[in-house]
């Protein structure tokens, strides 16, 4: 995403992700993926993070400690410059890769014939738009396993706002899906995330009567999402979309039982893992839309 006022932070004792975000006016989700390397639970003094403040930022000048303004060779963010191509998705003169279209591409879903630059930014926005979706829910299902895991008050102000996150994602896949499909898709992925916070209070409770059920019916409902999206579109037909989901749930609930059973440092590891999985998926999702 292009950044006109991008700068560079660089880390001083005491800070964390959640005060960066609010003293740049930005979110933890878009600080992590501006920037993909770093770990955001082990901020190091010295490291560089680069940031894109919200409009509302109203900091310091250039010149301040801590503070750089980024001017270097070839800086994408600069203006002028061109947007370095982006892994798995096409660059400004970049030939196009399998399933994705190609700077000759005669038009978008859904318009009316576009220019290049136009094509470009249509696949960044999609692009752009599935990652954060995608990392909203898993940000806000960890927030919520964490509130239930402290037996916080605010379960269920988090898990409402978990469940937004499955609104979040069948919106950037609406344009490209039926209205039907889409209709059926919100329900598939609300259904996700409800069984994710039941998977999690059963966890926290003990109780562990039907949680081989529970189990069963949120893998079945990974399955059902897979089948309805390859029937729409033949590029999520093959065995990649269900492995994709599969993988993800798999993660996920190793994160869960690994933070309910206090082996924090392992949950936070797998977390990170999951972060890592979760943009693959997003970039096939958005590969995938832009080839039917």
């Amino acid at each position: 995403m292009y950044c006109q006022n991008r700068i560079v932070h660089t880390i001083e004792q005491g800070d964390s992700l959640y005060r960066l975000a609010r003293q740049y006016d930005t979110t933890v989700t878009e600080l992590i993926l501006g920037n993909p390397g770093v770990n955001p639970y082990n901020l190091q003094v010295g490291m560089k993070l680069q940031i894109c403040p919200g409009q509302d930022y109203d900091g310091p000048l250039p010149n301040t400690p801590g503070v750089v303004i980024p001017i270097l060779p070839g800086n994408p963010n600069r203006p002028g410059q061109s947007t370095p191509s982006m892994p798995g998705m096409p660059g400004p003169s970049t030939p196009s890769t399998p399933g994705m279209p190609g700077p000759s591409m005669p038009s978008m879903p859904g318009g009316n014939a576009q220019t290049p630059g136009e094509q470009e930014n249509a696949v960044e926005n999609l692009r752009n738009d599935m990652r954060m979706a995608w990392m909203n829910l898993i940000f806000w299902t960890r927030m919520y396993l964490m509130s239930v895991d402290a037996d916080g008050k605010d379960q269920q102000e988090v898990g409402e706002r978990a469940l937004q996150a499955a609104d979040e994602i069948t919106d950037v896949f609406a344009n490209h899906l039926p209205i039907a499909a889409t209709r059926q898709l919100r329900n598939l992925l609300a259904r996700h995330m409800e069984l994710t916070e039941e998977l999690i209070r059963t966890q926290k409770s003990g109780n562990m009567e039907n949680y081989d059920a529970l189990i069963k019916n949120w893998y079945g409902n990974a399955n059902q999402i897979a089948a309805l999206i390859g029937e729409i579109n033949p590029y999520f037909g093959g065995r990649e979309t269900r492995n994709m989901l599969l993988n993800y749930l798999d993660m996920t609930r190793e994160s869960i039982e690994q933070q309910l059973n206090g082996e924090y440092g392992l949950s936070i590891d797998t977390f990170r893992d999951l972060q890592n999985h979760v943009l693959e998926m997003a970039d096939f999702f958005a590969r995938g839309l832009l080839a039917r």
